[in-house]
């Protein structure tokens, strides 16, 4: 008489949660990899989006009124807010500084805020100048 020799229950059972374990960390890794790369998309889109803002501010005709609330235009993206700050320069100060209400003497420091829809958000400070 032979013998047929197979594998037991055990041996099985141990195999098939080795297995599990092994797939189980190969999908973790895909979905930490989609994760940083949707973060990673959301967050060059936070920062293109910044600059063409602040390079169309500086395409607009300098604004030499104080007085109005929001002399620049800003661009709009669905998802995202835009605000920004206009201070102005006054050697008159000591130090020289930039502050809202200063008169305008042709310098302006703007500080652009862009926030994403992630709560991911970018400060820039850049300034124009009166041509």
């Amino acid at each position: 008489m032979t013998r047929k020799r197979g594998f037991s229950l055990i041996e099985t059972t141990v195999a098939i949660a080795l297995l599990a374990v092994i797939v189980v960390a190969i999908l973790s890794a895909f979905s930490a990899t989609t994760l940083a790369a949707r973060r990673h998309q959301e967050e060059t889109t936070l920062d293109r989006l910044t600059r063409s803002d602040i390079e169309y501010i500086k395409s607009q005709p300098y604004s030499v009124n104080n007085l109005l609330p929001a002399p620049y235009q800003n661009l709009s993206s669905s998802g995202y807010t835009f605000a920004y700050q206009v201070l102005y320069y006054s050697a008159l100060t000591n130090p020289p500084n930039f502050q809202s209400g200063n008169p305008d003497v042709g310098l302006q420091e703007i500080i652009l805020t862009v926030r994403g829809p992630n709560g991911s958000m970018e400060v820039v400070d850049f300034l124009k100048e009166q041509p």
